[in-house]
């Protein structure tokens, strides 16, 4: 009777029938047993989520907290505000313009980061406190944060402080002003930042009702909480957070108001704990709406493709068949190629996009084509128009004139280095110069760092003649230079001797750059060439991106080496390659002063 009724069962509903019993049924029970026997899987993917949370957190905090010890760095060692705290002053105006510079560095600074407070406590007895940014030492030791300077050796100072109940606890940086020369402190940088600015940008990013994201100091003080308004001001007396405080990171289970939760940690540089605490119900509720739409959707797709194989199936194959086909004809260059459409239906439409495409990709080609060489003479001319560097000069000449005016040959000499800095950078439209006139670069770069830095640092440039009109790709030295002027004597104060030499050999030009600085060891050499970031110990992206350049502009056929000991400096090697002939006829070079120190060229 059984096979009877079957047999009198039509095909679609026999197709169905054996959808149901032996496809659809089946991929339940087992995705049930699945589901059912995958739940400490699940635990352990929703603990490695809030892991990446919880890091990814404490990354952008720590980023933060860098930034600002960042800006007390520069602070601490801008040459402007140091003069401004430390020289001896003798008249009332001295001490206004010292005032107005520090008071401008100060207002230029909170203007790119929020700051509540920006203040200099200072130990120079000739320079009055204005009241406000520049204050006497006397002060900072009435303040609640300068006691926890004075118990360690730190760079830098971090002090929480909560006034009342205010549900924005401030946090206080500071850091000591230290002239390097003498290593003697001459005063306290500090600044006052709001709980906002720190963790403005903090939400809660798994977006669950039932979870919540806290930092806490390592005193277990709320530094700032989302979501969670039951929190209190100390972590510490909730009991199921005191495990935080027994490990820098990790996590655990706890039972939170009667449920089953989990909690992730992080601990950052300063001790701060970042704690995100989730509802296991919910991470399960999610879990079983995922299985829920999965099952839903498997049963759906498999009704849908039974019903359409058995309508439309041979019908549909030989269609794609001939789509497959002319795509294939379409793809080994048969462009504009056309098949036959068939009816009004989906597949109709392939069909019809199919010849729009075709057609539109063969008209296509010939208009790439056209506006590839429109792009390439579009993409010439933006590279060929530069910046009118008249108003600069025209500035330059009045500031030098101004400086004539008033007696100051110093200035009039930096400005005209200077001009002569930004003309060679920026007055020219190609990127290859002869090397005289790089040289003219370097030594206008030079004599700058001569006038902020008189007499500590002595210059030998020795160049052949032949050298001097050979190609170099234009600001490739400068930046090499200036890398060693910034890292190289910087435990020296700054005082030291460079060697700049320069010939031409076997159709190379070779240029050599010493300097008798610290040096660097063969992993910090190696990070310099290959790493954006630099070494660790010594930034070097000028030098990264000076050896990037020459690597796509001469391929293989350039040399840039490092030979460096710590503490028997640095040598840099160039090999630049040369055409037949010079670039540029030779002419009289080194006519003005060179810096105190450096020796003229070899004729």
């Amino acid at each position: 009777m059984l096979f009877g009724y079957w047999h009198r069962v039509r095909l679609l509903q026999k197709l169905i029938l054996i959808v149901i019993v032996f496809l659809i049924l089946p991929v339940l029970i087992v995705g049930y047993y699945l589901f059912s026997t995958s739940l400490p899987l699940a635990q352990k993917e929703s603990r490695e989520m809030l892991e990446k949370v919880a890091y990814q957190l404490n990354e952008n905090i720590e980023y933060r907290i860098i930034g600002y010890q960042n800006i007390l760095m520069q602070m601490s060692l801008d040459p402007g505000i140091t003069t401004a705290l430390t020289q001896h002053y003798q008249s009332l105006q001295e001490e206004v313009t010292a005032l107005q510079q520090i008071n401008a560095a100060v207002n230029r600074i909170r203007s790119y980061f929020p700051m509540k407070k920006i203040q200099f406590y200072k130990t120079n007895a000739s320079l009055h406190e204005d009241g406000g940014v520049v204050l006497n030492m006397e002060q900072a030791d009435s303040q609640p944060w300068h006691a926890a300077m004075g118990g360690s050796n730190k760079q830098f100072y971090w002090y929480f402080e909560r006034k009342g109940d205010d549900a924005q606890p401030s946090l206080h940086l500071s850091k000591w002003l230290v002239d390097y020369l003498t290593n003697e402190k001459f005063g306290i940088v500090h600044v006052e930042i709001t709980n906002r600015a720190l963790f403005d940008q903090l939400s809660n990013p798994l977006e669950f009702k039932k979870g919540w994201i806290v930092v806490a100091d390592a005193q277990g003080r709320v530094l700032t909480n989302v979501m969670d308004k039951q929190a209190s001001d100390n972590i510490k007396a909730l009991p199921y957070l005191q495990p935080v405080y027994a490990s820098d990171q990790g996590w655990y289970s706890t039972t939170i108001d009667g449920k089953q939760s989990m909690v992730v940690y992080e601990t950052n540089r300063l001790g701060w704990k970042i704690v995100t605490v989730v509802s296991q119900e919910e991470l399960w509720q999610k879990l079983q709406l995922v299985k829920n739409a999965a099952v839903a959707v498997s049963v759906l797709f498999v009704v849908l493709t039974i019903a359409v194989l058995a309508s439309y199936g041979l019908r549909i194959k030989h269609r794609l068949n001939s789509l497959v086909r002319s795509m294939r004809r379409v793809r080994d260059g048969d462009i504009g190629l056309t098949v036959k459409v068939y009816g009004k239906d989906e597949l109709a439409d392939v069909e019809g996009e199919f010849n729009t495409m075709s057609l539109r990709l063969k008209q296509s080609l010939g208009d790439i084509a056209e506006a590839r060489s429109a792009a390439e003479t579009e993409k010439l001319k933006l590279l060929q128009a530069q910046i009118n560097p008249h108003f600069l000069y025209n500035t330059l000449a009045l500031v030098k004139s101004m400086a004539m005016d008033v007696g100051s040959a110093e200035i009039s000499r930096t400005v005209d280095a200077l001009a002569k800095f930004f003309r060679l950078a920026l007055n020219r439209g190609g990127d290859i110069l002869p090397f005289r006139e790089e040289l003219e670069h370097v030594r206008a770069y030079l004599n700058i760092h001569e006038s902020r830095f008189p007499g500590r640092l002595a210059v030998e440039i020795d160049v052949d003649e032949e050298a001097l009109s050979c190609e170099i790709i234009k600001i490739t030295l400068q930046p090499i230079i200036e890398n060693a002027l910034l890292h190289a004597f910087v435990h020296t104060g700054g005082r030291g001797r460079l060697r700049i030499r320069g010939c031409l050999q076997d159709g190379m030009l070779c240029i050599t750059i010493a300097d008798n600085g610290s040096g660097m060891t063969p992993e910090q050499a190696k990070d310099l060439l290959e790493n954006a970031n630099g070494a660790k110990e010594r930034a070097g992206f000028g030098i990264y991106n000076v050896n990037e350049r020459l690597k796509r502009h001469y391929r293989h056929s350039y040399s840039l080496t490092i030979e460096s000991k710590p503490g028997a400096g640095t040598t840099i090697r160039l090999l630049i390659p040369q055409q037949a002939g010079p670039t540029a006829p030779a002419h009289e070079y080194g006519r003005e002063e060179l810096p105190h120190g450096h020796q003229s060229i070899r004729r």
